[in-house]
């Protein structure tokens, strides 16, 4: 793996938000079935969910990308 590589970064976002919006999901969650208020809770999970999902697609894109460099450089060694 490359010491920049992109996808090590998407990766370690991914990471990090994935865990904190299985949190406050949890906290939303929690809140709505104890009766307390929970419009912030479940508006910072949404937000959580949203950014996951589009780390989630910036790393389909890396990964597609790469393939894509792979196999132009393999079809020009050919």
């Amino acid at each position: 793996m490359r010491r920049n590589d992109p996808k090590e970064f998407v990766d370690l976002g991914l990471g990090f938000v994935g865990f904190f919006a299985v949190v406050f999901v949890i906290i939303t969650a929690s809140c709505e079935l104890t009766g307390q208020p929970a419009l912030t809770w479940a508006l910072v999970s949404l937000v959580l969910v949203v950014v996951f999902i589009l780390l989630l697609q910036a790393r389909r894109r890396i990964a597609a990308a790469r393939l894509r460099a792979e196999e132009a450089h393999a079809g020009q060694d050919s």
